[in-house]
């Protein structure tokens, strides 16, 4: 057998078992997460309720989009829940209208947002979480016609998916400090002219309640 041959054999050999050694990892990593959350998904929930604050960019143009969560979290690492996010920044452009000319219209864009959040590191002060929510919800461009009443130039149904990663340093006992990032996909068949699909990222202070009122308890 040719130098040539046995190269090209052991290549073959050794790519096909890099690839198969992959995939197991990745079916053990995905197997031992659903063991996780299943036990804690064993202990007993409590209410969470939270603001949601993101920054991301709208056409190049960087924007707040803000909301609030409601939901239950299990052993302080598991949680899901839904809410709802709107954009908070104004984002306006000259369009023409047939009939009306040109006209100053403003993006409208609002969605529920199911969403589920996993610690998967926690060590002293710190922790990292993968906050995962898709959301379901309205764009539209608006304008006012001559007389003054709100009008629709488009209207759409939007469907998205936001993954991202947060690193959380909590402080004094009752606070924390968080940022993050991530991207946010978004799926409509109707074009607003805007281009909404864009990075995010986020931080925020936390309060932690839940350990303040238990200590004024005791």
């Amino acid at each position: 057998m040719s130098a040539l041959l046995v190269r090209t054999f052991y290549f073959n050999v050794v790519k096909r078992s890099l690839l198969l050694c992959c995939i197991l990892c990745a079916f053990s990593a995905k197997a031992q997460l659903l063991d996780s959350i299943r036990l804690f998904t064993q202990q007993r929930p409590k209410l969470v309720v939270k603001l949601d604050s993101r920054g991301s960019f709208i056409s190049n143009v960087n924007v707040k989009m803000v909301g609030v969560k409601v939901g239950l979290e299990h052993a302080g690492r598991f949680q899901y829940g839904i809410g709802y996010t709107f954009l908070n920044t104004p984002i306006t452009q000259v369009r023409f209208v047939e009939g009306q000319g040109e006209v100053l219209t403003k993006l409208r864009f609002g969605y529920v947002t199911p969403y589920m959040e996993y610690a998967f590191y926690e060590r002293k002060h710190w922790e990292v979480r993968i906050p995962v929510q898709l959301g379901f919800g309205d764009g539209a461009l608006v304008y006012e016609d001559t007389e003054g009443q709100k009008q629709k130039l488009e209207n759409a149904f939007v469907f998205l998916y936001e993954p991202s990663m947060t690193v959380q340093y909590r402080f004094l006992k009752y606070f924390g400090v968080s940022a993050g990032w991530g991207y946010r996909l978004v799926f409509t068949r109707v074009n607003l002219d805007e281009r909404l699909t864009a990075p995010i990222y986020l931080y925020g202070i936390k309060v932690f309640f839940g350990d303040l009122w238990q200590d004024i308890q005791r």
